[in-house]
């Protein structure tokens, strides 16, 4: 969804309207329920708000903190970059907010380069 949201340059009240519409069952009770109290704590619900609500109610708290853990250890070792880059994205969602902005998201992966790599990536402000 994610991919889908950025090609369409959705706002993050589209994306939350229609992450919302997607959820089934039980995860579309707890959507009914916490959209009024995440909207009465943040009247601007974010996209980055939504998802921590959704990922803390349907992962454990030690499953995150294993995927975090994963996250801030990842390098690309024999990797190829698409390989690296894929593992990274599929990691980025269990990380602290902190990363979630463009600075921090590309300096955490430019770290987990292999040194050749990440070298030129650095010089050439990439």
């Amino acid at each position: 969804m994610e991919k889908i949201f950025d090609l369409l340059g959705c706002t993050d009240e589209q994306r939350i309207t229609c992450a919302g519409f997607q959820l089934e069952g039980e995860a579309e009770a707890w959507w009914k329920y916490e959209h009024e109290t995440l909207m009465t704590i943040y009247p601007k619900l974010s996209w980055d708000q939504f998802k921590v609500a959704f990922y803390e109610n349907y992962f454990p708290k030690n499953f995150r903190e294993k995927k975090e853990a994963e996250f801030m250890s990842l390098v690309q070792g024999m990797k190829s970059v698409i390989e690296y880059q894929q593992k990274y994205e599929e990691l980025h969602y269990f990380t602290p907010p902190h990363l979630w902005d463009d600075q921090g998201k590309a300096s955490r992966f430019e770290r987990g380069l292999r040194n050749s790599i990440g070298a030129i990536v650095v010089t050439q402000g990439l």
